[in-house]
């Protein structure tokens, strides 16, 4: 198939009327951005007419799904629907003992994903930092969000495996081991907030590093079930991330309005945008919504993307 060729510049315009519905009157063409040199509407009515403008990026965004853990003001249970928040201290617990062991969750868990690396078939070229800031940012948001009742920084951990247009950021070498990365936090993390070694578990034999050591509360005390209602929501939050890095639920980004309901008046225009002060990238749309009497002359200057 013959590829399209696009001139480095070209100039284009749009002419239409619009039908009293958001008209998306033009989008972005792939390996293109634009420039709005002049948006003109006209009123071709004999009263005024309010117009609203915006920009849509076309993207579909991940939404993490907090639906059977969350309830918009505490954690319930899955099986229950139980309110868990009677466990609230043991929750402030058990995130202490998630901050007092960040790093080490950090390093642990970087160095487990290399020595598993080390042993595929097929290694990819591993960057410690890359799973280091992960393992830290997850910590640190799941940490936060046990000792508050909240999802607000385990919501934004998990988006952040995804760039602005909604596209991934984990290359396709290190997919399998970022899933893995977060299987094995919730292994150690069994351990952590029970306040017991992490070689004391029968699902860890032995430690992958020794830069950073495990710190133990000696002052910590907490019952089993309060430390089960900990582990039950810390397993769901990691699952949260996990799952929308494996099949994230997608919502369209909501435009934003560049203009809205202003007035043109009886048989006037109106030219809200300033020549060369609205960039559209690959994809973006131009929306203008209105009465039937509006017309639109919109014109660009479309530039291939190097």
């Amino acid at each position: 198939m013959a590829e399209v060729f696009v001139p480095l510049n070209r100039f284009q315009s749009v002419v239409t009327n619009l039908t009293g519905e958001q008209d998306e009157i033009y989008v972005t063409p792939v390996g293109v951005s634009s420039i709005v040199l002049s948006a003109q509407i006209t009123n071709n009515s004999l009263v005024t007419q309010p117009v609203t403008i915006l920009v849509t990026s076309n993207r579909e965004l991940p939404v993490p799904n907090f639906e059977t853990i969350y309830s918009g003001s505490s954690f319930i249970s899955g099986s229950a629907i139980t309110t868990l928040n009677e466990y609230s201290g043991s929750f402030s617990s058990a995130s202490a003992l998630l901050t007092l062991n960040r790093q080490f969750i950090r390093k642990e868990v970087a160095a487990y994903t290399q020595f598993q690396n080390a042993l595929s078939e097929t290694p990819f070229t591993f960057v410690s930092s890359f799973f280091e800031n992960y393992n830290l940012d997850n910590t640190d948001a799941i940490a936060y969000d046990l000792k508050n009742s909240k999802n607000i920084r385990t919501n934004k951990a998990a988006k952040a495996y995804f760039n602005k247009n909604g596209e991934t950021l984990i290359d396709s070498t290190e997919y399998s081991a970022s899933l893995e990365a977060i299987d094995y936090m919730k292994v150690i993390t069994k351990q952590i907030i029970a306040n017991n070694s992490i070689t004391g578990s029968q699902l860890v034999s032995r430690l992958y590093q020794t830069a950073v050591t495990q710190s133990i509360n000696t002052s910590y005390s907490s019952s089993i079930q309060e430390v089960s209602k900990s582990m039950y929501v810390i397993d769901s939050l990691l699952n949260v991330i996990k799952s929308t890095i494996e099949t994230p639920t997608l919502q369209a980004q909501s435009p934003i309005q560049l203009v809205t309901n202003v007035t043109i008046p009886t048989a006037d225009s109106l030219s809200p945008v300033v020549s060369g002060k609205l960039v559209l990238v690959e994809g973006y749309g131009f929306i203008v919504s209105g009465s039937t009497d509006l017309s639109v002359i919109l014109s660009l200057l479309e530039s291939a993307n190097e």
